[in-house]
């Protein structure tokens, strides 16, 4: 699994330097190959598993935007959503913080208006955290069984609450009624005279 792209004369480039820094990171740090697995899944797994090293690994070694370049943050979180997507990685705002090198509160106070008001700034960050929040929820829905922690994240993270389920008792057109009740309904159906049987 390359990161790479292929120009038209053959040749095998990096759209950018972070493509670049994870196969860098994979390859001298991980020290595995995906040809030495028997799935794909497995080798991605170890990635995964390992993913906070690695985006420290390429926060260290790329130059830092600065606060004020909205736009060159939106192109470096995109290209962080597609490693996420990559390796099978949930994206958070916390660890993409970290890797650009700006305070996660900074990203709080944009969307709060409490610092670059009438900026992109704050609708940037909260298409961002849409975003992971879309990437935590298709996790929840494409897995089996049930993942308590994944589903604590969701509520804290992003704000999300689970739909209380309907009770039999308030569905619309079905009337609910005891055993009893439909038994004394029907009363009079059940006090029938006995037939006789008839003879062989």
């Amino acid at each position: 699994m390359k990161n790479t792209t292929t120009t038209v004369q053959g040749i095998e480039v990096y759209e950018n330097k972070i493509w670049q820094l994870v196969d860098e990171y994979i390859n001298t740090v991980l020290c595995i190959h995906q040809e030495d697995y028997d799935s794909v899944e497995k080798y991605k797994k170890d990635i995964a598993d390992n993913r906070i090293d690695m985006f420290f690994y390429i926060s260290d070694r790329i130059e830092k935007p600065g606060n004020d370049d909205i736009e060159l943050l939106d192109k470096i979180f995109n290209i962080y959503i597609r490693i996420c997507g990559r390796y099978g990685i949930s994206p958070t705002l916390q660890m993409f913080s970290l890797m650009v090198g700006i305070n996660n509160g900074t990203f709080s106070d944009w969307v709060d208006g409490q610092y670059r008001v009438g900026s992109k700034h704050g609708e940037t960050v909260k298409k961002w955290k849409e975003i992971c929040a879309g990437f935590a929820l298709d996790k929840l829905h494409n897995q089996t069984g049930t993942n308590a922690n994944l589903i604590f994240a969701c509520k804290v993270a992003y704000g999300m609450a689970e739909t209380a389920p309907v009770q039999a008792d308030h569905v619309q057109g079905i009337p609910q009624q005891s055993a009893q009740q439909i038994a004394d309904k029907y009363k009079d159906a059940l006090e029938l005279p006995e037939m006789e049987r008839p003879k062989l």
